[in-house]
Order: structure tokens, then C-alpha cells, then sequence
């Protein structure tokens, strides 16, 4: 049972001034560790919700659909889809006169197959007395013919002159390798099964094996490094051509890489709306975008990776930053608070306006009015809501991150080259991302210099509206020849250049008839 001290009848001053400075201690402990409780309490709750942020956001990447958008977004966003709206910072003009000319041109081959009956019995009354009338029934299907593989041999004629008794021997084909078994349209649908379409050489392997043809997987992956040692100097003549553009997006993903310390590296790319050069490094420091950057000037792009902090200080780049990895922030913030979604709404109508653009000078015009007003309305909101949240949560994560990237987001105001997002390099990791998924890694670093040269090739096709395989083999035959190469965005460029020219010819026999 406690007992209590009965201070009332002591009189000792001596006594009374020692108990007081004891107790005074002992409240000051009480107080020490209920401050130290609160602390806790409030770690403890600072962690819960972020954890709980966390859960929600891993919820919807799990369950949810992968598209950030809003519910009623998704009508726009399929009508945009239907009427083929694009920014213009991603418009290329080659690609999309190559499109509607290979629109008119390209059909499916059809074939007439007649079907008749084997005799003239009748299989109503069995009697033979049916003629043909004249009329058919029609009906369609589409078919394909199966991929098989042939095997040629050339047989080169020799003669001999009755003059001088030397032998002349007929030229042959040109060959990939002298003396080699393949030839290079095989070696370029290998490359591109496997970089464009993501085809394991191991599967291409068992497919070439059912129909006949036997080779080995290093077999396969030779003759693709013979396609890259023949057009690697494309590689830097489509470098050249994108830092020869008024922007650049840069990014980079990791990349599996086999080696005795299990380590991975990155896939690095610059683009724009002129192709696409990729750079694999086992680094992820900034001093690789500045290698990859070398001579440019202009817009650089970029997310907000602090290894991109060093563009700012470089003469003549002007360092932006992606609104969508703002977005990105506060769409995720809204798993746990819907309110902060109307910075979600304000930014998709930034979207909205670089839709309306036709013409760099409409988006100027529509920037300088219409999308200030939006940026203002922006930045009020995350200032007066700046101290609301705690910097663990979310919200607080989205509000820092803006903040921090508001001296790169602010550019595209003022400059109408400015893209208003990254999205273009987001999209050309896309390639890589999916190739690792099916053959897991790159075996060397030659395998990997190899793999993103046709990236780079493949990508810069796309960009310019070119069949990546067609222009590979075209570009074979060119240096086979001794002629010189053509990037995708050249080759796309005089493609287009000469189906101007034969429109003009044609609208002028018109006019002539006429």
C-alpha cells in the first residue's frame, strides 16, 4: 500500500527545499518522456500515412487501370484517339506524308478462287442434267502464307578468252560476310524479330528449325553483329540529326546486364520528333546525357532527377521539366485525398489547350493568354495548401516536388518550342522495357552496343514513318554498294521530297489535259 508524506507538519526549510528540487526532476522527467511519447506518436503516425499512401497507390497499379486519368477524362481522351490529335512538338512531317501516301498505295493481294462441282449428278434427284448458269456465290477470308526459308546456290559461269587464254568468272551476289551462308534480309528480320518485336533468338531458333533450316542461336546472333558493323556509322549520323533539332528529351531505364556481380545498367535515349539515339551505360550519372548531348543547343527535357540538375549551369540549354510527372504526383496524392485533385484538373486543361495549337504561333499565342491563367491559378493553390500537409505524406510529396521543379516547369510559358511534357522519351523506353521482359538481359557489352543501335534505328523508323526492316535493307544494299547512308529522318526526308514531286507532275498533267 503506498503512504504519502505530510508536508503539513514539517518544518525543516533544509528538508522542504531538498523534496521540492526532487520532485521538480521527477516532473521533468514525466515531461521529457511524454514529449518523447508524442514524438513517437506522431512518427508513428507520419509512418502510418505514408504507408497507407503507399498501399493505396501499389492497390491501383495492381487493380486499377495502368492509364492515369480521370473517369471523365476517358471520353476525351478516346475522342482524341478517334481524330488522331497529337501535340505538336511530336508532329513529324515526313511521317505523315509517308502514311497517306503508303495509305493509298498499300492493299491486301486478293486472290479468285473458283470452286466447281466434280460431276453433274444432282443431289437433289440424282439425275445428271446440271448445267452451269452463269451466277456464283461469293464469300471472303483472309489467309497467310507461312514463313519458309529457301536455299540458293548461285552458280557463277566462268569464261575463257581465245585472245589472252585468262579466265573471267560472272560477278555473284553482293553478300553480307564473303563466303557466308546468309544473306542480309535474313540477318535484318533476325535483328528486328528480336529489338523491334521482342522475339528471343532462342525462339527464333525453334521457329527456323520447323521449317527446315538448323542453326545455332550464336549463329544467329553473328550475323546480326555483321548487320551492326556494316551500318554503325548510322548510329552517330542519327545522333547528329536529333541535337540538330530545336529540343531533346532525354531518360533512361535500367537494364539487366549479365556479369559476375549481377549488376545492372541503363539504357539511355535522347529524342525528339526527328528519331530517337539510345546509349547503354553501366552508370546512371549525368555525365552520360552530357556525352550523349555533346553540340547541341536548345531545349533539353528532362524528369526530375537530380542527375539532370547539372544542364542548368551549361551555356546555351535551357533546362525544362515534365508536367506530367506532376501530374503523376498529385494523381497519386488523390488516393488519399480527393481535394487535391482539382491540381489534376488544372493540369489537364494545360492538355487541353496544346491540343487547340495548329501552328507554333497559335500555341505562343494560347500559352501567353489562356495557359498563364492556368499556371497562376496552379501555383496559388499549392502556395496557400504548401503547410496543410505533412512532407511524408503524399500530398506533401506532390506540393515538394512541384516547388522544387517550378524554375524548370515555368519555361514553356515563354517559349513556344518548349514540349510540356517528357512523354516522347517515356515512350521510346518502351522498346527496351519490353524487350527485357523476354530475353531478361544483354549477355556482353558488345551485345548491348549492338542492341541499341537497333533501337536507335527501329525507333528513328517509326518516328519517320518508315518500315524499320525495309530501310535497314535498303541502307545493306547502299553500303554493299560503296553508296553513301542515310539516317531514318534523311531517308524519310527525300522519300517525302519525291512524293511531292510526283504529286506536283501529276496535278500539273491535269491542269495541262484540262
Amino acid at each position: 500500500m503506498s503512504t504519502y508524506y505530510d508536508f503539513d507538519k514539517e518544518h525543516d526549510k533544509d528538508f522542504l527545499r531538498a523534496a521540492g528540487k526532487q520532485l521538480i526532476e521527477k516532473v521533468i522527467g514525466l515531461e521529457i518522456k511524454l514529449a518523447q511519447a508524442n514524438q513517437l506518436a506522431m512518427l508513428d503516425e507520419q509512418i502510418k500515412t505514408k504507408l497507407t499512401g503507399e498501399l493505396l497507390v501499389l492497390r491501383r497499379m495492381i487493380f486499377d487501370s495502368k492509364q492515369e486519368k480521370k473517369d471523365k477524362l476517358k471520353k476525351l481522351k478516346k475522342e482524341k484517339k478517334r481524330k488522331k490529335i497529337n501535340l505538336i512538338h511530336n508532329q513529324n512531317e515526313n511521317k505523315s506524308d509517308l502514311v497517306k501516301a503508303e495509305s493509298k498505295t498499300s492493299e491486301l493481294t486478293s486472290v479468285e478462287i473458283e470452286h466447281k462441282l466434280d460431276s453433274e449428278c444432282c443431289p437433289h434427284c440424282s439425275e445428271n442434267e446440271l448445267k452451269e448458269i452463269g451466277l456464283v456465290e461469293e464469300s471472303s477470308e483472309f489467309d497467310v502464307n507461312a514463313t519458309y526459308y529457301i536455299l540458293k546456290r548461285h552458280k557463277r559461269s566462268k569464261y575463257k578468252c581465245s585472245h589472252c587464254f585468262k579466265m573471267t568468272t560472272a560477278p555473284g551476289p553482293q553478300k553480307l560476310i564473303e563466303g557466308g551462308l546468309f544473306s542480309s534480309q535474313i540477318a535484318i528480320q533476325v535483328a528486328c524479330d528480336k529489338f523491334e518485336h521482342h522475339l528471343p533468338l532462342e525462339r527464333q531458333r525453334i521457329k527456323m528449325e520447323n521449317t527446315g533450316l538448323r542453326v545455332s542461336v550464336k549463329t544467329l546472333f553473328s550475323i546480326t553483329e555483321h548487320i551492326y558493323n556494316l551500318l554503325f556509322e548510322l548510329h552517330e549520323l542519327n545522333r547528329q540529326d536529333i541535337i540538330e533539332g530545336t529540343y531533346t528529351c532525354i531518360d533512361e531505364s535500367p537494364m539487366p546486364f549479365y556479369n559476375t556481380e549481377k549488376s545492372s545498367g541503363y539504357a539511355w535515349t535522347i529524342s525528339n520528333n526527328r528519331g530517337a539515339y539510345y546509349q547503354f551505360e553501366p552508370t546512371r550519372s549525368g555525365k552520360v546525357a552530357l556525352e550523349m548531348i555533346k553540340g547541341f543547343k536548345g531545349i533539353v527535357m528532362t524528369d526530375g532527377y537530380s542527375g539532370y540538375d547539372f544542364l542548368c549551369s551549361i551555356e546555351g540549354i535551357l533546362h525544362v521539366c515534365c508536367w506530367a510527372h506532376v501530374r503523376r504526383y498529385f494523381f497519386n496524392a488523390m488516393s488519399e485525398n480527393d481535394h487535391i485533385g482539382i491540381i489534376v484538373d488544372l493540369i489537364d486543361e494545360l492538355y487541353g489547350i496544346e491540343h487547340m495549337a495548329q501552328s507554333y504561333a497559335d500555341l505562343k499565342y494560347l500559352r501567353e493568354t489562356r495557359s498563364l491563367q492556368i499556371f497562376n491559378k496552379i501555383d496559388s493553390w499549392i502556395l496557400e495548401n504548401d503547410k496543410h500537409f505533412l512532407a511524408s505524406t503524399l500530398s506533401g510529396k506532390a506540393i515538394t516536388y512541384y516547388i522544387n521543379q517550378k524554375c524548370c516547369l515555368i519555361h514553356f510559358l515563354t517559349n513556344e518550342y518548349v514540349p510540356l511534357d517528357n512523354n516522347m522519351a517515356e515512350r521510346r523506353q518502351r522498346c527496351p522495357v519490353m524487350g527485357k521482359k523476354n530475353y531478361l538481359s544483354f549477355r556482353s557489352i558488345n551485345g548491348a552496343d549492338v542492341g541499341m543501335f537497333f533501337y536507335s534505328m527501329i525507333e528513328s523508323c517509326k518516328t519517320n514513318g518508315l518500315i524499320p526492316s525495309a530501310f535497314l535493307l535498303e541502307m545493306a544494299h547502299k553500303k554493299l554498294k560503296n553508296e553513301p547512308l542515310q539516317t531514318p529522318y534523311q531517308y524519310a526526308l527525300e522519300l517525302r521530297k519525291k512524293i511531292q514531286e510526283k504529286l506536283n507532275d501529276e496535278l500539273s498533267g491535269l491542269k495541262s489535259t484540262s
